[in-house]
Order: C-alpha cells, then sequence, then structure tokens
C-alpha cells in the first residue's frame, strides 16, 4: 500500500510538471482598452436609464384623475426586467472584453478574442512578424500594431501598447507552447455591491409606496371628482368619469378614446379624444386626434351656444 501511495504522489508531479511546463508566463500582457474602467462605465448607463426611465414613468400631476398610478407601476415593473436583460447582454460583453487579451510571450505573440458565442485564438511566431507599431490619439485612445508576412496587420486597442511595442522589439524565437490567460473573472455587478443594490431596490419600493399614498390622498380630495357625471345639451352628451376617461356624443363622430382635464385657475375643462375617419375614396380608416375647450360655470359646460347640464 505504501509503494502504490508513493506511486501515486510521484505521478502527480509528474503530471504537475506537466502542465506546468504546458502553460508557460507571458512577458507583457496587454487588455483591451478601458477594461479597468469598463464596468463603471456600464454601471454608469445602467443607473442613468433606471433614474431616467422612472423619472418618466412616474412623471406627471400625481393628483390628476387619468393619472394612471397601478398602470405606471405596471410599467416600471416591465421597465426593471428591461433593464435586468440590459445588464445580462452588457455583463456578458464586459466578460468576453475581460477574457480577450494580447500578450508577448518569448516564442510568440498570442491573442485570445471573445464575442457573444465566438473564441478565437491567433499566434505569430515571432520570426513571421516584420514590424510593430503604435498609434495614441488624443494621448487617451491607444492602438498596437502587429505587421506580418503577406497579412494584414494586427490590430489591438490597449492602454500599454509602448511597453508591447518595447519588448516585442527584443524578441526573435518560436516555440508552440501554450499561453496561460490570466483574468480576473468578475461581473460588472461584485458580490461586495449586492448589498448596495439592495438599497437601491428598497429605496425604490419605498418611494413607489410614498407615491401610492399621495396619489390615493391627492386623488381623494381632488375636486376635479365633482365634475364628474353626465351632461346633456339636446342630442348631445358629455360623460365625464371619476377616472379621468370620458365618452362624447353627438358633438363628435367615432369617438375611440377620450379623456378629460380641468384647469380650476382659468375654470376651463378640456376633452382630449381620438376619432377613426375615412376618405370616401377608400374603404380603410384612419384615427386622428383632436381636442374640445369647455368653459365651466354654475355647473355646467359651455361651448359655442351651446350649454351642457347634468
Amino acid at each position: 500500500m505504501k509503494k502504490e501511495s508513493v506511486k501515486k504522489e510521484k505521478a502527480e508531479k509528474k503530471g504537475q510538471v506537466k502542465t506546468e511546463e504546458k502553460n508557460q508566463k507571458s512577458i507583457v500582457t496587454s487588455r483591451v482598452l478601458f477594461i479597468s474602467v469598463l464596468d463603471k462605465i456600464y454601471l454608469v448607463i445602467l443607473g442613468l436609464c433606471f433614474l431616467i426611465g422612472t423619472f418618466s414613468i412616474f412623471n406627471g400631476s400625481i393628483g390628476s384623475l387619468n393619472y394612471g398610478f397601478w398602470a405606471r407601476v405596471g410599467r416600471e415593473i416591465l421597465f426593471l426586467i428591461v433593464l435586468f436583460v440590459l445588464y445580462l447582454f452588457l455583463n456578458w460583453f464586459y466578460k468576453c472584453a475581460a477574457k480577450t487579451m494580447l500578450c508577448l510571450t518569448k516564442n510568440e505573440v498570442y491573442k485570445e478574442h471573445y464575442i457573444p458565442f465566438k473564441r478565437s485564438e491567433t499566434s505569430i511566431p515571432l520570426n513571421k512578424i516584420t514590424g510593430v507599431s503604435t498609434i495614441n490619439v488624443f494621448w487617451i485612445f491607444r492602438t498596437i500594431i502587429i505587421h506580418q508576412y503577406h497579412k494584414f496587420p494586427m490590430f489591438f486597442a490597449t492602454w500599454n501598447n509602448q511597453e508591447f511595442k518595447d519588448a516585442l522589439n527584443e524578441l526573435m524565437t518560436t516555440d508552440k507552447e501554450h499561453v496561460e490567460n490570466e483574468y480576473e473573472n468578475r461581473n460588472i455587478v461584485t458580490q461586495n455591491m449586492y448589498k448596495y443594490v439592495a438599497y437601491v431596490g428598497m429605496a425604490l419600493a419605498i418611494i413607489i409606496v410614498l407615491l401610492g399614498i399621495v396619489r390615493f390622498f391627492t386623488y381623494t380630495f381632488n375636486g376635479e371628482r365633482k365634475l364628474a357625471g353626465t351632461y346633456t345639451y339636446e342630442n348631445n352628451k358629455i360623460v365625464l368619469n371619476k377616472n379621468g376617461s370620458c365618452s362624447i356624443e353627438g358633438l363628435v363622430d367615432n369617438v375611440t378614446d377620450c379623456n378629460w382635464n380641468y384647469d380650476s385657475n382659468d375654470k376651463e375643462l378640456k376633452l382630449n379624444y381620438e376619432y377613426e375617419y375615412s376618405y370616401y375614396y377608400s374603404r380603410y380608416t384612419s384615427t386622428s386626434s383632436s381636442s374640445i375647450t369647455l368653459k365651466y360655470n354654475d355647473k355646467a359646460l359651455e361651448y359655442r351656444d351651446m350649454k351642457f347640464t347634468k
């Protein structure tokens, strides 16, 4: 038994030596330009999308009858789902960019390139390289160019392009050893940031609850609700609903959608509606929108020479 265990240990040591011989450390490793701040850039983009999207969804007069609070909550939930899908896509792209590298060993220039659904490797022996050059635009946008025999140059945008160029100019050998790609496997949102994401989620939930409370009281005590009801003038009828919707009969034909709001300063009520129409030469109908402004006086609606009463 002791002999077998000794043999196993020797075999394991030999295996370790072989794997260590297969992987070699690079002299210079270059990563994609801006990779060190790419996750921060993505976080800023996601944060701005979250703030702008949430603000635009809940923006408006919260006490208005046609504010539609629960519809906005539904849109916010859908927006968060879309934002999460966007995060997964950006995180996927970020991980691909983090693994992409260009490195220099004593034998070759080796490149691993990752894009969604695809991984590619390029190995250029040093004796196949005709030259190397760098390009710096506005100091910060840096690129290294590897020139080859009878092939298109290899371009790689990286911060340490000058260091790579200086090291490459010193070498001229070939070998077929595998290059070890050492990168930090991380996501845009790291584990240490989960608690901050939870704080943002709790803050959003609290804000939505507060908005719901404000909406409840402003809607309950909104003076516009007193205007709701059915107003008639001869064969014309206007129905104002407490939820901000309305219907029009006689005054306008083929109304498909309608909402109303009241300006207490000018004592004017505005009906915004959509209606269908068709040209005499066409069998298809089209939709357009328009509005009617009525004066509210003595619990009656006045439009031109018509006076609609409850």
